[in-house]
């Protein structure tokens, strides 16, 4: 793992940026001066690093020396909200000991006898898959149902068989 290097820095405003590389990842971009990219350039490449420069966009105010580190590449600490699955809604995880997506209501807009909601949840250890989760409410008792994601994928696949058989089978608005 490379670190980062001091960078020479004077605080007058940028005119460069320095796009700092580990293979495969963009780790920081540092923000130089004219007089100070070539110095710059040559600390980056003496810590390991491979540097792009380009142009400061006209709407970016940096001064020389600027230097930020992407949280996600190597030369930075994930901050813990990494940990969440890109589905996760982020709200309250550790409390309930899972990740959950966003709660999906299956409303029809009409009265229907029980509320369907369905969610993705995964149990806080990394290497646990996630899994789909139906909820039916009727009255005041709720009913979940865990399914791996084979298997929902394989209900998606057979509900869509049956609404297709259930298409097929209406004549002139009844069910035969």
């Amino acid at each position: 793992m490379s670190t980062l290097p001091t960078l020479p820095a004077c605080g007058e405003p940028a005119t460069v940026r320095i796009e700092l590389y580990t293979p495969g990842s963009l780790d920081a971009c540092a923000y130089t001066c004219t007089a100070h990219t070539i110095r710059a350039t040559a600390a980056i490449a003496r810590a390991g690093l491979e540097a792009h420069m380009t142009g400061v966009a006209p709407d970016v105010k940096r001064s020389c020396g600027y230097v930020f580190v992407f949280p996600t590449g190597t030369l930075g600490n994930a901050p813990a909200d990494l940990a969440h699955p890109r589905w996760c809604d982020r709200d309250d995880c550790q409390r309930r000991g899972q990740h959950r997506s966003r709660i999906l209501s299956l409303d029809t807009n009409r009265p229907e006898a029980f509320i369907v909601d369905v969610a993705l949840v995964q149990a806080l250890h990394p290497a646990v898959e996630p899994m789909v989760r139906l909820t039916t409410v009727e009255d005041a008792a709720a009913t979940s149902l865990v399914l791996s994601i084979g298997r929902a994928r394989v209900l998606r696949y057979r509900l869509v068989s049956l609404l297709d058989m259930a298409k097929a089978g209406r004549h002139g608005g009844r069910w035969a």
